[in-house]
């Protein structure tokens, strides 16, 4: 597709009326958008409230992302000021941000359309008012955030909260049909089914993106890759483990938030070993790896911290 004509003149009015606590506000609101706090949110819940609202907020904020990429790789729109060459000095954000930014295409905008999915099934699910309210002033706030620091148009950001919310309400009406049917899945068909939905989404995106294995291409491999471990982790930990999230105190909460964050971590460093050693960058190799290691931290998060936390008696066995 050609580029899009948006319009330039609300970010540069934007640009032009920063101020330091603002940009302060939009850069924290930035980061609450990014797929690590997502990670980190979904854990918190899955450890000390739900364990499945936890596992369909994961699903639907990872099919929300993937789809975000394959958009972008189908438009094919720069972001603002980059046809220019301005864009280092009109973005609020790190050289090192710009230099990844810069090499991904703006619509519609992902901090939008995933926080408007998550946050959309967030205020369907939850029967808490002050939750409800919190969710909207999120996405509003992620959404704003992203043409104040210069790196969306507006209307990257008003069509990503059109398909998330789209995305987000329709699998909060749809869930407990949906949870029905895939409960009556065999194990070893949930399994091909995630493993298929994954790579059939990275190979789209390659195809989208020319067949150049890029940043455009690995976003939609983590996101398959930690689908996966979450999909062959839950089943595992319903049958073997059953914690309830709920039990022991604030400090015990704490604690197994901590430890199941270390599992993900310690999986996804280990991975990062193994793809700098053995996998060249833009290669399928390298996509099978980044696949498995976000599999296995996805895996790691869902299953193996939890058998840990039971083991260190932080949990009780809920009922059947």
């Amino acid at each position: 597709m050609h580029p899009l004509h948006f319009s330039l003149g609300f970010v540069q009015f934007l640009a032009n009326h920063r101020h330091p606590w603002l940009t302060g506000l939009f850069l924290g609101a930035s980061f609450i958008g990014e797929a690590q706090f997502y990670v980190a949110l979904i854990m918190l819940i899955y450890v000390a409230w739900d364990k499945h609202l936890a596992v369909r907020l994961s699903f639907v904020v990872l099919f929300a992302m993937s789809a975000n990429d394959l958009l972008k790789n189908l438009i094919r729109n720069p972001r603002p000021f980059v046809r220019q060459g301005t864009y280092l000095d009109k973005w609020a954000v790190s050289r090192k941000t710009a230099a990844n930014l810069v090499t991904e295409y703006s619509t519609p905008s992902g901090h939008a359309m995933g926080a408007a999915a998550f946050y959309s099934y967030m205020c369907v699910a939850a029967k808490n008012t002050w939750v409800r309210v919190a969710s909207v002033l999120l996405i509003l706030l992620i959404g704003f955030s992203r043409p104040y620091l210069g790196v969306h148009y507006g209307e990257d950001v008003v069509l990503g909260w059109t398909v998330g919310i789209v995305i987000g309400v329709a699998a909060a009406g749809y869930a407990e049909p949906m949870a029905l049917r895939w409960r009556r899945l065999p194990y070893a068909v949930q399994i091909a089914t995630a493993l298929i939905a994954g790579f059939a989404a990275s190979l789209a995106c390659i195809a989208l993106n020319r067949g150049h294995i890029d940043s455009q291409v690995n976003g939609t491999v983590a996101y398959g890759g930690f689908f996966f471990g979450v999909v062959v982790a839950a089943p595992l930990e319903q049958k073997r483990i059953r914690f309830d999230p709920r039990s022991g105190g604030p400090a015990a909460m704490i604690l197994r938030f901590a430890i199941t964050l270390a599992c993900i971590v310690v999986a996804l460093l280990a991975f990062k070993l193994l793809l700098d050693r053995y996998a060249a960058s833009g290669t399928v190799m390298e996509l099978v790896l980044e696949h498995l290691r976000y599999a296995t931290a996805g895996f790691a998060g869902i299953f193996i911290a939890p058998w840990l936390f039971s083991r260190a008696h932080l949990v009780e066995t809920a009922p059947a």
